[in-house]
C-alpha cells in the first residue's frame, strides 16, 4: 500500500525556473525560448529580483505542448493565441502521441517505486512531476525525522537536502534496517569534503546541484542511470574498484608527520591519493546530460580508482617503515 503524508495546499506550487532549466527540459536553446517570449509572449513567466524570467510547472508544461508542435509544422504565431486545453488536444492529436493501452499498463507496472524526502519534492507538485516520469511516490515527507518505512515497499530513496549534516551518514545507517538493499539518492547543495567521502563510503550515491527548482527531466534520468548501474552485468562491473583505503583525515595526518621528518615521500604520496580520490568523487556526481557523457564519466571515475589502489599500497607500506601510525 502507498502511503502518501498529506501536504499543505500552501506547498503545491515547485519553485520557479531559470530559462536555462526550462531550455534543457524541453531540448531548445535559451535564444530560441526568450525569442519566443519576447515576440509571443506566449506563457505567465515573471521576473525574478535579478530582472531574469522565471518559468512555473503550468509555464513548462505549454511551453513543452508548443515544443512538440512546432516540431510538427504547426506555425507559432497561431499556437501562442490557444488556451492549455487546446494546445493539448492538438497535442494529442499528432501521429504517435497515444500510447496504449497495454503499453501504459506495462509502463506503470515497471515503474520504479521511489521515497522521497524533501522540502520540494515532497510537495504535491514535485510528487506529480515524478509521477509524469513514469515513478511512482510510495512515501513524501518533508524530512528524515518524518520517514517512516514500515511496511512500505520502495525501490529507492530520494532525500533532498540542501546541507549535508554532519551526522547524515550515522542517520541514514540507522534506517539500514528498514532500507535493507534499497539505494539511496541524496541531492544537495552545501557539504563538506569529509561527510561527502563517509556517505560515499556507505554506498550511497551524491549528486551535487544548484536546487533552483524541480528539473524532473534531469532527477529522473540520474534516478535510471542508478537503476541500470546497479543491475548492470557488462565489463563495467568487472571493472569496479574498492573504495578509497584512506580517508581525507587519514592522508592529512600522514602529510603532517612527512613534514616532521626528513622523506617527503609520504606527503607527495598522501597528496596524490587525495587529488585522485577527489577526481573520483568529482566524475561521479558529474551532472552531463547524454548517455554517452555518463559513460565518459564513469569510465574516468573507474581509470581514477584503478591508479589509486597502487598507490594506496604502496603508502601502506611506507607508513609501516617510518612508522606513522592512524588512529
Amino acid at each position: 500500500m502507498d502511503h502518501v503524508t498529506p501536504q499543505p495546499d500552501d506547498l503545491t506550487d515547485l519553485p520557479l525556473l531559470r530559462p536555462g532549466a526550462v531550455a534543457r527540459q524541453l531540448g531548445m536553446s535559451v535564444e530560441t525560448l526568450r525569442a519566443w517570449e519576447h515576440r509571443y509572449g506566449i506563457t505567465s513567466s515573471q521576473h525574478s529580483g535579478g530582472g531574469q524570467r522565471a518559468y512555473s510547472q503550468d509555464d513548462l508544461q505549454r511551453l513543452g505542448w508548443i515544443k512538440r508542435l512546432v516540431d510538427a509544422g504547426h506555425r507559432i504565431g497561431k499556437l501562442a493565441a490557444l488556451s492549455p486545453q487546446e494546445l493539448e488536444s492538438l497535442t494529442l492529436s499528432l501521429p504517435g502521441t497515444e500510447t496504449p493501452a497495454s503499453d501504459q499498463g506495462a509502463a506503470m507496472s515497471a515503474s520504479k517505486r521511489l521515497a522521497v524526502v524533501g522540502p520540494w519534492i515532497s510537495t504535491k507538485a514535485g510528487r506529480e512531476a515524478l509521477v509524469r516520469q513514469h515513478f511512482r511516490i510510495t512515501v513524501a515527507v518533508e524530512s528524515l525525522d518524518q520517514l517512516d518505512l514500515r511496511g512500505v515497499e520502495s525501490d529507492m530513496l530520494v532525500l533532498e537536502s540542501a546541507v549535508l549534516e554532519s551526522d547524515l551518514d550515522l542517520r541514514l545507517n540507522e534506517l539500514r534496517h528498514a532500507l535493507a538493499q534499497v539505494p539511496v539518492l541524496i541531492l544537495y547543495r552545501f557539504g563538506s569534503a569529509e561527510v561527502v567521502a563517509r556517505l560515499e563510503q556507505a554506498g550511497h550515491r551524491l549528486l551535487r546541484k544548484p536546487m533552483d527548482g524541480l528539473d524532473a527531466d534531469w532527477l529522473g534520468n540520474h534516478i535510471q542511470r542508478i537503476e541500470l548501474s546497479a543491475t548492470a552485468t557488462s565489463s563495467e562491473d568487472e571493472a569496479s574498484v574498492p573504495l578509497p583505503r584512506f580517508s581525507e583525515s587519514d592522508l592529512a595526518l600522514i602529510s603532517e608527520a612527512s613534514d616532521r621528518m626528513q622523506c617527503e615521500c609520504p606527503r607527495h604520496l598522501a597528496e596524490l591519493l587525495t587529488a585522485l580520490a577527489g577526481f573520483e568523487r568529482y566524475s561521479r556526481q558529474c551532472e552531463d546530460e547524454s548517455t554517452e557523457e555518463a559513460a565518459l564519466h564513469r569510465s574516468l571515475c573507474i581509470a581514477a580508482g584503478r591508479a589509486r589502489l597502487p598507490l594506496e599500497e604502496a603508502l601502506q607500506r611506507l607508513t609501516q617503515v617510518k612508522g606513522i601510525t592512524l588512529p
